[in-house]
């Protein structure tokens, strides 16, 4: 998704349904034209992120995907495009950014990748 895509989808996801003029209520710091924010939402519903259903003479969108399923299946392209085009450069890559998280977020993704380890 591109950028204002992820806006929009982090507002349906929050609102759980909405017409273009809501979205474009919740919209901030940005001035963009109903037909701009109906074309975004046009191009989530073609791209199966989210439903639409007619109410009047308008639409009204709904996530057709959990932000968390969205999520995880973007992380593990990107992870996976990253390490194949990399490789070894990518996992050293990876290492030196772990220090680079706040102290929680380091001792919980490393719980994590324990965890994951232990369980194989």
């Amino acid at each position: 998704m591109s950028k204002l895509e992820q806006k929009v989808m982090a507002i349906i996801w929050k609102c759980k349904s909405c017409s273009v003029r809501d979205v474009m209520a919740k919209l901030t710091n940005t001035k963009l034209a109903y037909t701009t924010v109906a074309t975004i939402l046009q191009r989530l519903y073609k791209k199966g992120i989210v439903a639409r259903k007619c109410q009047g003479i308008s639409f009204i969108y709904s996530p057709k995907i959990a932000k968390e399923t969205y999520s995880k299946r973007f992380v593990q392209n990107f992870v996976k495009k990253f390490f194949s085009t990399f490789n070894d450069t990518a996992i050293v890559s990876f290492a030196q950014s772990i220090d680079t998280l706040p102290p929680n977020k380091k001792s919980y993704l490393l719980k994590l990748l324990q965890e994951k380890h232990e369980s194989k």
